[in-house]
């Protein structure tokens, strides 16, 4: 079946907007339109490393001579490597077409090419950014991107630190990890302080200056980040290093463990230590539960935060978490706010999560870490950049893009959008993952810190990282030090760093492509919205979940003849068996994904949902238990789904649906007498 095909732009000057020509530079292109372009800079790549091998050390001579390539084991070597090579591309056809605007799958695209020629060229080194040492050039670039991306979420790039990781997970569980240290560190300084018969204050649940001895165990640990770093350095500045460092390990949770130290503070405290929690949002990504765990803290310590209508973090109810904790004195982790959720690409009113925790200090005199889990969702902090770093207002934004109006007639970003993104800068730590939205080969996520100092707080000095003595001021290049990773591919920097280039992180690049696809998903969500009402559409209908803060269009199928909770999830589920990969060998015209909304994460959000289907009350929602609701999902990546030129994929995707929904339909009918009209 093929898509509808609308004029080419290139043939009328009037359906040009010279402003995103670049955009048809930045990719391969759906049929490999670029080819030529990635080839030649390819090859550009590999003469140059070839050329620089060839000149280092031109006097030692040949190590594989001419002669050697005309003996027959080099010959069989030679056959065998291309034999099983053209193997391997055989069996890579078999693979995602991520590139093609038929994939609305996971949130993959097809990469910039000045990634993937970034990452080729670096690859060829082989560089690991472990050490300076090991990768002379590509940590200076990891550094330099960590900086371009504090900078783009607001932080001050010369206070704030950052670098990649392998994904999510990892940079999500160094937020943690030292979110943890920073809260415990009090403890740990007024013991040490104690030890040495030092004085030292910190800042008061007042906001004055406070004698450390004189805090008790619950305001030593409400002691906000800021504050606790200052404490940090008051305690290096005061005497021997030798003798701090001694002391700081004798009653240090990362050093203990935590039965030894809690064993240890009930010898110093009256009160018994109650376990740390962390706030997510409910709709925060499974591996948060993985984090906690691993890090000891225990899953039964992650408090999920409900949501609202438009699936985000609800603040009123975050509120009445930390009244409820506080009223028990126990103490606050961290905060995760989700800027792009895994499901719905909802992005969190962060401005009014920050808006919480400033009342939380000022009425309560409790501080925790805020982080956001931008992993999905971070780059589009581009869309509210200026050139000059300057923010951007939802007017001029609106101004520059021609996306289709919400249901409600009003047009992407809102103001309250603007807000939540710019609030970003109010967090001490931030996740982004080059490798979703940043369209960059895998591995590449990304952490940044607001706080460069809390990295402190996680460092570890192997003899063999050891900056050279005399070069401390080096000391950022030895990543090993302050990272969970042990190994980190140069070649994912130089990837990120190239395509930064290439493509900036404000409205001229990043941001210019993120509203691409966030006018897309519009255009798709409008035209489903319309398909739920068409009479072409009868006897099926389209439940199309809330307009998204991002790039993420949700719905539901349902049918005239569909009565049950069970039965719009049998028809769901059967849509996504024939349009996704799911199946061996399977072909589908287009490719979506699914997610099951389940109780009680959802049970803020699901009420108008389950209305429109007509299938039940939240009471009975929440009695379902674990089946929950299946919800079909439409990640739109493809920033030319924006288009009316090219192929129409979004006409195509309504009509792929509604006609896999008619077979399965069929298909339930068939195996199903009850459901049958003959059949009672």
């Amino acid at each position: 079946m093929s898509s509808d095909v609308s004029p080419d732009p290139l043939r009328d000057a009037s359906l040009r907007d010279p402003s995103r020509d670049a955009l048809r530079a930045w990719f391969l292109g759906p049929r490999g339109e670029n080819a030529d372009l990635l080839e030649r800079l390819l090859i550009e790549a590999l003469r140059d490393h070839v050329f620089w091998r060839r000149n280092y050390h031109p006097e030692d001579g040949l190590t594989i001579r001419e002669m050697d390539k005309r003996r027959e084991g080099y010959d069989e070597a030679v056959a065998t490597l291309t034999q099983e090579l053209m193997g391997l591309l055989a069996e890579l056809k078999r693979g995602v077409p991520f590139f093609s605007g038929r994939y609305k799958g996971h949130m993959i695209f097809e990469q910039t090419i000045a990634s993937q020629v970034g990452y080729f060229a670096a690859m060829l080194y082989n560089p690991n950014n472990v050490a300076i040492e090991a990768s002379p050039v590509t940590t200076r670039l990891e550094l330099e991107v960590g900086r371009q991306l504090a900078g783009m979420v607001g932080y001050d790039p010369l206070q704030a630190w950052g670098h990649l990781t392998s994904g999510g997970t990892v940079a999500n569980f160094e937020a943690l990890w030292v979110a943890r240290n920073v809260l415990y560190l009090p403890l740990a300084a007024q013991a040490a302080a104690d030890a040495l018969a030092l004085e030292l204050e910190v800042e008061g649940p007042g906001g004055g200056m406070t004698p450390l001895r004189s805090l008790s165990l619950h305001e030593l640990l409400n002691v906000r980040p800021g504050a606790a770093m200052d404490l940090w350095g008051a305690l290096w500045a005061s005497g021997s290093r030798k003798e701090i460092l001694g002391h700081l390990r004798d009653h240090s949770l990362q050093t203990l463990g935590y039965q030894a130290y809690s064993a240890r503070l009930a010898t110093r405290f009256p009160d018994v230590l109650p376990p740390a929690v962390v706030l997510v949002a409910a709709t925060a990504h499974y591996s948060w539960e993985k984090i906690v765990r691993a890090l000891g803290i225990g899953s039964n310590q992650l408090l999920f935060i409900p949501v609202d209508d438009r699936f985000r973090m609800n603040p009123d109810a975050l509120w009445d978490m930390i009244r409820e904790l506080t009223a028990r004195k126990v103490p606050i982790l961290a905060c995760i706010s989700v800027c792009g959720t895994t499901e719905e690409s909802a992005v969190d009113r962060l401005d009014q999560v920050v808006e919480v925790r400033e009342r939380a200090w000022r009425e309560l005199g409790v501080a925790f870490h805020l982080h956001s889990d931008a992993c999905y969702g971070g780059y589009a902090a581009s869309v509210i950049r200026a050139p000059d770093g300057s923010l951007r207002t939802a007017e001029e934004i609106r101004a520059s893009t021609d996306a289709v109006a919400d249901a409600d007639g009003s047009h992407w970003p809102s103001e309250a959008w603007v807000r939540s993104m710019a609030a970003l800068e109010g967090t001490d730590s931030v996740t982004i993952d080059p490798h979703k939205l940043g369209y960059i080969p895998y591995p590449a996520g990304a952490i940044a810190f607001r706080d460069k100092r809390l990295r402190e707080l996680v460092a570890v000095d192997p003899p063999y990282l050891t900056p050279t003595q005399g070069l401390h001021s080096a000391e950022d290049l030895f990543l090993g030090r302050f990272v969970f990773e042990g190994s980190k591919p140069g070649a994912a920097a130089a990837a990120v760093w190239l395509s930064h280039k290439v493509l900036p992180l404000d409205a001229t690049g990043y941001g210019m492509l993120i509203e691409r696809t966030a006018a897309g998903a519009r255009r798709l969500h409008a035209a489903l919205r319309a398909a739920s009402s068409a009479p072409a559409t009868e006897p099926f209908r389209l439940v199309v979940l809330p307009e998204p803060d991002l790039n993420i269009v949700c719905f539901v199928v349902t049918h005239a003849e569909v009565t049950t909770l069970d039965q719009v999830n049998a028809l769901n589920e059967g849509i996504y068996a024939r349009m996704s990969l799911s199946e061996p060998g399977a072909t589908p015209q287009y490719i979506l994904t699914r997610t099951r909304f389940q109780t009680p994460m959802y049970d803020g959000a699901i009420e108008p949902i389950l209305e429109a289907l007509g299938v039940g009350t939240v009471e009975g929602w929440r009695a379902g238990g674990a089946d929950g609701l299946v919800v079909l999902r439409a990640t739109v990546m493809d920033p030319f789904m924006a288009e009316t030129t090219g192929p129409d994929h979004v006409a195509g995707f309504t009509r792929a649906l509604l006609d896999e929904a008619r077979v399965v339909h069929e298909a339930q009918l068939s195996e199903s007498p009850a459901r049958s009209p003959s059949g009672g």
